[in-house]
């Protein structure tokens, strides 16, 4: 499906590492230690070189002239007055383009929704999907925004727990070439990778505040699920570099869900499937001790038929929450389904979006250029099999532990705990390796009365906290307690400990 983040590369990763043994003739030993490295992550000695990377970017990072378009007429034309099919709604809403490069027709679509009240007062949140080249819509029609999409693919419905109930929320495409957002240039779609994601990212925002200056100097948070672990941090850190100079992006914070953080994936990824008892402890204890482990064993047949049974499993069910059916009937209905309620999940919500976002009724309410324009979910050129293989599983540890050094920051990091694909046992075996301070324990925090997950604080101003019951997109499966996680983020409060 790869609609976020597609695990199944891990396999691929670990294979690669293995056959490279017999195709370049590098010894097994060679490929063990490279196995090794990419799966135990920072340790005590932290390789900064892909953070070094960042700083380098923001710090040589130059804005081209902004002043050459009048913002507030591109404003009021970015103004969407309604959406086909839309409930009648009480707040604001935007959608356009910011070019980030103007020699290569490179720009980026955007889709903002002020808050329902005091927007005058309320953050600014920025939220990033992952993917890579996964959009950014999906979060803003199947998760956290204002509105989700019917099974007929034509009209939408409202979600009570939108997240701009408590902010002002900035959904992004990024890079170019995923969802609306796109580039006159062939070549940026060569070798895309972390590095021109945050450059093209903070462009976009710098020019975007010209465009609503009111937010200027407004709290600001980044915020993202799967492989935006990797776009939140690094943009947060350009954010950083940058502000030594500009102060007008105040940012407060990040926040992100099943992040993609580059630290022991396979390990983690499988024994949460051995823990769910989809395969006996045995097995995977072995496989640990035998592929995994410092030492693993010459048997590399055993290692790749082991994983690849892994993989099947994880292919036979929804991998994205194992406790939810998977999508049977992809078939648009007529009339759209009665009853439909966010708390009711449909699994083929995903269809419905390719769908609506594809009508060119849809396409010109929210100002996309080039129509009529294909949109996916997806950028099949933009995902991992072609992302920058350094990027792609470069750590993020070292970038959360230098952030945590801010004292006006604050890191949240939230799991759901049916996800097979960034698994919470991923999560917490990536943050017990950033050695965190515990400053209160492993307790339950509460939603509505009922237990919302657990959580844990540490000292960094950095909190880590399961949902239960939710997926790999957390607001989709669970969207009363992501409300309550993030009210409780942007007030900088810790979670109900009570019902």
């Amino acid at each position: 499906m790869g609609k976020l983040q597609d695990r199944s590369i891990t396999t691929c990763l670990f294979l690669f590492f293995l056959q490279a043994s017999q195709i370049h003739c590098t010894s097994q030993s060679h490929v063990r230690n490279r196995l090794y490295r990419s799966k135990r992550g920072i340790d005590s000695s932290i390789d900064t070189s892909h953070l070094n990377a960042i700083r380098h970017l923001s710090v040589s990072l130059s804005l081209q002239n902004i002043s050459g378009v009048n913002q507030q007429e591109q404003r009021e034309r970015d103004r969407i007055e309604n959406l086909p099919g839309q409930p009648s709604v009480s707040f604001t809403q935007y959608g356009g383009y910011v070019t980030v490069n103007e020699s290569a027709g490179r720009s980026l679509y955007y889709y903002f929704v002020e808050a329902t009240k005091t927007k005058e007062s309320s953050p600014l949140v920025l939220w990033l999907n992952g993917g890579p080249g996964c959009s950014s819509l999906y979060g803003a029609f199947q998760e956290l925004g204002p509105f989700r999409i019917h099974s007929d693919g034509k009209t939408l419905y409202t979600n009570p727990y939108s997240w701009n109930n408590v902010a002002n929320i900035l959904f992004l495409e990024s890079p170019a070439g995923t969802g609306f957002s796109y580039t006159n240039t062939t070549t940026d779609m060569e070798n895309p990778g972390d590095m021109k994601a945050a450059a093209d990212n903070y462009v976009f925002l710098v020019k975007w505040l010209e465009r609503f200056p009111e937010y200027k100097g407004r709290e600001f948070y980044i915020a993202g699920e799967s492989y935006a672990g990797h776009y939140v941090p690094q943009l947060a850190q350009t954010i950083l570099v940058h502000n030594k100079n500009q102060t007008f992006i105040n940012l407060r914070g990040i926040l992100i869900g099943n992040p993609s953080l580059g630290e022991d994936e396979m390990g983690g990824e499988y024994e949460f499937l051995a823990s769910r008892g989809f395969v006996p402890k045995e097995t995977f204890l072995s496989f640990k001790k035998n592929c995994l482990d410092v030492n693993p064993s010459d048997d590399t047949t055993y290692c790749i038929d082991t994983s690849l049974k892994f993989e099947d499993i994880l292919e036979s069910m929804n991998k994205y929450n194992i406790l939810a059916p998977m999508c049977l009937n992809t078939t648009l209905t007529n009339q759209s389904k009665e009853c439909t309620t966010v708390m009711q999940f449909d699994t083929c919500g995903e269809h419905y979006l390719e769908a609506y976002f594809n009508l060119h009724e849809v396409q010109r309410s929210m100002h996309v250029t080039k129509q009529p324009y294909m949109w996916t979910l997806c950028r099949e050129a933009l995902g991992h099999t072609y992302w920058n293989k350094t990027d792609y599983y470069a750590s993020m540890l070292p970038i959360l532990k230098e952030l945590m050094k801010h004292e006006q920051l604050r890191v949240w990091v939230f799991s759901g705990d049916t996800d097979a694909v960034i698994s919470v046992t991923v999560t917490m075996y990536a943050l017990k390796m950033m050695n965190l301070t515990v400053v209160t324990e492993w307790l339950p925090w509460f939603s509505e009365g009922q237990v919302g997950g657990f959580t844990e604080e540490y000292r960094g101003n950095f909190r880590f906290a399961t949902v239960r019951g939710a997926g790999h997109e957390v607001p989709l499966f669970k969207p009363k307690a992501a409300l309550t996680l993030f009210k409780h983020f942007i007030l900088n409060s810790p979670l109900p400990l009570t019902p």
